[in-house]
């Protein structure tokens, strides 16, 4: 475990934070009411939203961007290990769990193509980023000594259900229990990785790209 326990953010920077990220749903259905596309809602808001963290917490993004520049060979070693643990959850929740997750929709990036790379981006790295900077700020203030496993079980179930109860489209029990363990699941797999490379850029670089390949393949 290679994570460090002693917090970094004030909770003025994790309440601000968080409230972004729990108002992208929001923002989106409000902005779907105009548009009436949820994939071009999503697209906009999720770049926004995006935008907003990165530049609010770019001392952070700093922060761990030289942790993978310090130790370029481990945070190489658990995006691979990431890229396999998520592909392969990604892979079975869509073949057979049914988890809900955020996917632009074929048909509107097939008709904006224009548009596109700006839909795909959204929906990939910037989503993972969302994701993981979201999580991040919520267990910021985790003592971890001693305690990882505890703790990377606690982040998934926290903090799945804070995404599952944001994001879901719909609350149907069924729905609610399969999306629920899905992320609780991937949750968990993003703190491993942190905790093991100490910096969210290993999650990042895991979820984005594996979300991109699951739109063209899976």
């Amino acid at each position: 475990m290679s994570q460090n326990s002693i917090s970094h953010l004030s909770y003025k920077r994790i309440i601000i934070s968080l409230l972004v990220f729990l108002l992208i749903p929001f923002a989106e259905r409000l902005l779907d009411l105009w548009v009436n596309n949820p994939t071009i809602s999503y697209t906009f808001v999720l770049n926004l939203a995006g935008c907003i963290l990165i530049i609010y917490d770019w001392n952070l993004f700093g922060i761990h961007y030289n942790r993978f520049k310090a130790k370029p060979g481990d945070c190489i070693l658990y995006t691979i290990i990431g890229l396999l643990l998520v592909g392969a959850w990604t892979k079975f929740n869509s073949s057979f769990l049914g988890g809900y997750t955020l996917v632009p929709d074929h048909e509107t990036v097939n008709e904006y193509t224009f548009a596109a790379p700006a839909i795909l981006i959204a929906f990939t790295y910037i989503h993972a980023s969302i994701y993981n900077i979201a999580f991040k700020c919520l267990t910021d203030h985790f003592d971890i000594r001693e305690k990882e496993l505890l703790i990377i079980l606690a982040s998934g179930f926290l903090f799945g259900l804070i995404y599952t109860l944001a994001f879901i489209p719909e609350f149907k029990l069924d729905l609610l229990v399969r999306t629920y363990l899905y992320h609780v699941v991937l949750t968990a797999i993003l703190s491993y990785l942190y905790n093991q490379s100490s910096t969210f850029l290993t999650g990042i670089l895991s979820l984005g790209t594996i979300s991109l390949i699951a739109y063209f393949f899976f």
